[in-house]
């Protein structure tokens, strides 16, 4: 899929071919015949390509390809040799940066340094996992006199990576690095509504010099592609990043074949200030926090908690500083926030917001569609900002997946951790403040799977992440990584040369 760039950043597939299918073992395909979708830029509303779903047979050749290219290559290449391959792989993406961000601001519509940010963070965690592959150990266990025992942690074979749009690059890597590293092959099912990004990355891991088949990409609609892969018998494990309706869905398909899963699902979190925070730094930062990629993350500070004696003071700069963030055209470098990924996904946005105001809510800020001038085609949103929010408000129990941030008073600390800890949620937090004491014992009580403190979204490669209670199990970066993506073989050598035998007669 070669592109080249239009006037709107429409971007036409190479030699005039607008349909993507699937890159397997076979290399690209475009099948005939099947169900295809057309893809569209939400800030523009023009279709800019088509996708072809694949069909049962098709996923049942993109496995078999993966199956063969881990029995009869992968499994057997050396770390360092799949270290230099992933590194080749992060330079292919690190040279094409530009185009890449090309796609992904057509596709998504997200703005284009955020669109950068995400290629830069998927080579940068290529390149650590390309740094993990000769540094996987075993272990041995109790040292029982004349008796070896040792674990050999193993990869599946072939695994399946699942991922929402609103991070292409990022879960592209963040799942294809640790699994490839580990020794499997995996196939990937790119999203249907903003598909190119993960199509362009795996024809970059090809032509970096990856194998054929160690990295395959289907695309089409999760409901129906979603299970035929999941489902698939040689699928050994399963990644998943998405909603928690979608997590459900998963964990019933990997039952088919009982295999492990790591799922990474919503959010609903907490972002606490304390008296003592500053201001000045912390209220961008929560706006941010909420309207960096048109509020599209599982990780937005969503239930902002402010003490009573502020309240007042901050909902006004909340609500003064929102009014102020330009949305407009990603492809605009004045522009502050982009766009949802499509009109289905605004109705969505606009429904929680309109019953959140219904149910008591006042919206300092926002609370519709941004339809003036060049956005009237797409699917824009106003950065919203809502007070007078109670916990039993829709705006404070359902994670919008858009630009809502909600404003809710506290009295106390045990009081905020209890109602911070009562969201069925459990992804992220944020602390803005500078009491460590408090902030220590925050930390501590509170369920989630990171806790920020004084920044947010913040991630590295070497931190785990990940979710508790509804928001999932398991953890991306790092060695966790790693264990995701192994299974542990257990080995027991008897070196005795003198032994009782059963059955013997004496």
């Amino acid at each position: 899929m070669k592109t080249k760039l239009s006037e709107d950043y429409a971007l036409p597939l190479g030699g005039g071919d607008q349909r993507i299918g699937l890159i397997s073992a076979e290399g690209v395909v475009v099948p005939s015949g099947g169900h295809e979708m057309e893809i569209l830029n939400p800030a523009t509303g023009r279709v800019i390509g088509a996708l072809h779903e694949a069909g049962a047979a098709d996923i049942d050749a993109v496995v078999a390809g993966a199956k063969a290219a881990y029995e009869k290559v992968w499994r057997r290449t050396a770390p360092e040799v799949r270290a230099r391959m992933l590194t080749a792989w992060a330079d292919a993406i690190a040279a094409h940066r530009e185009e890449l961000a090309d796609i992904e601001v057509s596709d998504v519509g997200h703005l284009r340094h955020e669109a950068l940010a995400d290629i830069d963070n998927s080579a940068r965690v290529l390149r650590y996992y390309a740094g993990i592959a000769d540094k996987i150990e075993g272990r041995t266990f109790a040292q029982l006199p004349d008796r070896l025992s040792y674990g050999m942690d193993e990869p599946f074979g072939v695994v399946a990576g699942v991922s929402p749009y609103n991070g292409n690059a990022n879960f592209v890597a963040l799942k294809a690095g640790p699994a490839l590293v580990a020794g499997n092959c995996i196939v990937i099912k790119a999203p249907e509504v903003a598909p190119l990004l993960n199509y362009r990355m795996v024809e970059l891991a090809l032509e970096a010099g990856l194998p054929a088949g160690v990295v395959s990409v289907v695309t089409g609609r999760g409901e129906k592609v979603g299970p035929l892969l999941t489902e698939h018998p040689d699928i050994g494990m399963i990644a998943f990043t998405g909603g928690p309706g979608s997590g459900r869905a998963i964990i019933h398909q990997s039952a088919t074949n009982i295999v492990p899963t790591f799922l990474e699902l919503g959010g609903k979190s907490p972002a606490i200030l304390l008296p003592d925070a500053d201001l000045d730094i912390a209220i961008p930062s929560l706006l941010h926090s909420n309207f960096a990629k048109s509020g599209q993350s599982c990780v937005t500070g969503s239930r902002i908690f402010v003490p009573d004696s502020m309240y007042a003071e901050v909902t006004d700069r909340l609500g003064q500083k929102a009014r102020t963030v330009r949305v407009g055209l990603p492809t605009k470098e004045s522009s502050q926030m982009g766009t949802l990924i499509n009109r289905q996904h605004r109705t969505r946005v606009d429904a929680l917001v309109k019953s959140a105001i219904n149910a008591g809510a006042v919206a300092l800020a926002g609370g519709g569609p941004a339809e003036d001038g060049d956005l009237a085609n797409g699917a824009f949103y106003q950065p919203t900002v809502l007070a007078e929010v109670t916990d039993d408000n829709p705006a404070a129990l359902n994670e919008a997946f858009g630009p809502m941030a909600s404003v809710l008073s506290y009295s106390d600390t045990d009081e905020v951790i209890a109602r911070a800890n009562a969201s069925e949620f459990g992804l992220s937090a944020q602390i803005w403040g500078n009491d460590a004491r408090t902030i220590q014992h925050l930390a501590k009580e509170l369920i989630a799977g990171t806790v920020w403190i004084n920044t947010y979204r913040s991630f590295h490669p070497t931190v785990p992440f990940g979710g508790m209670k509804q928001s999932g199990f398991g953890k991306e970066n790092g060695f966790d990584s790693i264990a995701m993506y192994t299974r542990r073989k257990a080995v027991v050598w008897d070196l005795t040369t003198e032994r009782e035998l059963p059955y013997t007669d004496n």
